[in-house]
């Protein structure tokens, strides 16, 4: 049975039209009814009937207002107009919204309504056809993109010595073995700043900002292109693009990339880098193409350094780093208590890192040995807090490795001053940073990185000896300041404020009020003319 929807703001129409006809002998039965436009489109929206017989001049919401409303949320749902006026504008009107009819209310009779209903089933039918075609048109489409998705992410994550013949199958399918090239792009974010898991959320929200400013320049640029991310880390993209000459394809990557760069940092304050491969054509350049792949993020770890082509690459002699045993050696010391031969070990293998040309691969492992080695020897008072796996996963250039060996070098020096003498001189160096800064804006990160530890350890750190949250002691410093500057009566309370590196007065007042025990009002007003409080 088709549902019928009958919409008219006379109650006497609505009546004719229900029992002109016999509905059911028609295929047909009537749903509803509806007094204006507004609840005809909730019913509509309700229900969702077949057809829909609509008077066009109605209150609240028109005929032609509510068919346009239809034909975008509803395209399947067919309309016959009714109306008292033979209006041509108001017919072209609902036509152009795929109307089927337009009846002229005076000239309504049983037969011209089974005409125009018969026209509306057909409508009904056709629609549900194509309807059906589209979906199953989409549907392929779609399987046939996940196919080529699965393709190009097999021809960047699968081992070396894999066989390619099923991958090579499907890129030749969509005619990308004909001539393409492929671009490494990591990413760094510099509002992003703790790799933690409490940045995780943030970190996935730029990487997908990121993701479609890339894919909009990528298409603006490249004929055919796919931009994809190969895990779940939010460190880097990957591009292939094909349909195009070698010629067009150095000259539009680098393109790509120094628009991709500006883009990013005015846009998402991110830092992408663009490494490309050279341009290939045929079955037999797969295994090239990813072996070039590899060769770019090794370049990218070493250097850090973006718009690359690989011909213009030398591949660096890898060394082995030679330190194995560190992590065994390191257990030792940190249970002799020996700050000295912690010193020595790690600062050994960070200058053994920064000195020789290696594989990516051999620093992640050492980083993972000597997490290992510093949650055994060390246990709850670890400064890891555990998460030292999770952060050694995105170190993606050499000079992140280097820095989360000095910054643990830095944790375990001060945790171990506790055994030898009394106040962390890492501490008494993050509060003389918050007394020279005191009229900037502190983040807890900024702090962190200048003392070169992480921000929880810091934290935490920071606690045990002062039995205060740093961010409580930054706001203090930032307190006593303000004090002095309401008593030199030189500034309007907004302007210290912002002089304080807050973002509104308003929040301004409240830490203040924490901190001194009145308002800043109040504050000004206890004190007196020679500045003094009293």
């Amino acid at each position: 049975m088709y549902q019928v929807l009958l919409v008219d703001d006379e109650p006497l129409i609505l009546s004719g039209i229900k029992f002109l006809i016999d509905w059911q002998q028609h295929g047909c039965q009537v749903a509803d009814t509806a007094r204006n436009g507004q609840q005809a489109l909730e019913k509509i929206r309700q229900l969702q009937p077949d057809i829909v017989i609509c008077d066009i001049s109605m209150p609240v919401l028109s005929g032609t207002e509510l068919l346009s409303l239809a034909a975008a949320e509803s395209p399947a749902t067919v309309f016959i107009m009714l109306t008292n006026h033979p209006d041509f504008d108001l017919a072209r009107e609902s036509l152009r919204f795929a109307a089927v009819d337009y009846l002229l209310k005076s000239q309504l009779s049983a037969e011209t309504l089974e005409k125009s209903l018969a026209r509306a089933i057909a409508e009904r039918d056709r629609r549900r056809l194509l309807a059906k075609a589209e979906m199953a048109d989409s549907y392929l489409a779609e399987s046939s993109r996940q196919l080529l998705d699965s393709a190009i992410l097999r021809v960047v994550q699968a081992p070396a010595g894999a066989r390619m013949e099923e991958t090579a199958a499907v890129l030749a399918s969509h005619h990308i073995l004909d001539g393409w090239g492929m671009a490494y792009i990591p990413l760094r974010f510099s509002l992003v700043s703790d790799i933690g898991p409490a940045a995780a959320q943030d970190l996935e929200r730029m990487f997908r900002w990121e993701q479609e400013v890339a894919g909009k320049l990528a298409q603006n640029l490249f004929a055919q292109c796919s931009l994809f991310c190969p895990d779940k880390q939010y460190q880097s993209l990957f591009m292939l693009c094909w349909g195009i000459t070698q010629s067009a394809w150095q000259e539009k990557l680098l393109a790509f990339s120094a628009k991709l760069e500006t883009a990013s940092s005015t846009i998402v304050q991110a830092c992408p880098r663009v490494l490309g491969t050279d341009f290939f054509s045929g079955r037999a350049q797969l295994a090239e193409c990813r072996r070039q792949l590899f060769l770019l993020r090794e370049h990218y770890y070493l250097t850090s350094q973006g718009r690359v082509l690989f011909g213009n690459l030398q591949p660096p002699a890898y060394q082995p780093l030679g330190l194995t045993g560190l992590a065994g050696r390191l257990v030792a010391e940190l249970q002799a208590k020996n700050a000295a031969g912690v010193s020595s070990l790690l600062s050994r293998a960070i200058g053994r890192i920064q000195d020789i040309p290696h594989e990516k691969s051999q620093a992640i492992w050492l980083c993972g040995e000597v997490s290992a080695a510093v949650e055994k020897a060390l246990g709850p008072d670890s400064p890891l807090g555990g998460q030292g796996p999770h952060e050694i996963e995105r170190l993606a250039t050499r000079g992140q490795v280097v820095h989360w060996l000095e910054q643990l070098l830095n944790e375990l020096l001060s945790h171990l001053e506790q055994y030898s003498f009394g106040r962390s001189a890492l501490i008494e160096k993050a509060r003389q940073y918050v007394r020279d800064n005191v009229e900037k804006r502190i983040m807890l990160q900024d702090v962190a990185d200048y003392v070169c530890i992480s921000p929880g350890y810091l934290s935490s750190l920071f606690k045990k000896l002062y039995n205060q949250n740093l961010v409580d002691y930054i706001n203090q410093v930032k307190m006593e300041r303000a004090c002095e500057l309401i008593r030199q009566r030189r500034y309007r309370m907004y302007e210290i404020s912002y002089r304080m590196g807050f973002e509104n007065a308003y929040y301004f007042s409240r830490v203040f009020k924490r901190h001194v025990g009145m308002t800043p009002t109040e504050y000004q007003k206890s004190c007196g003319r020679d500045g003094n409080v009293e």
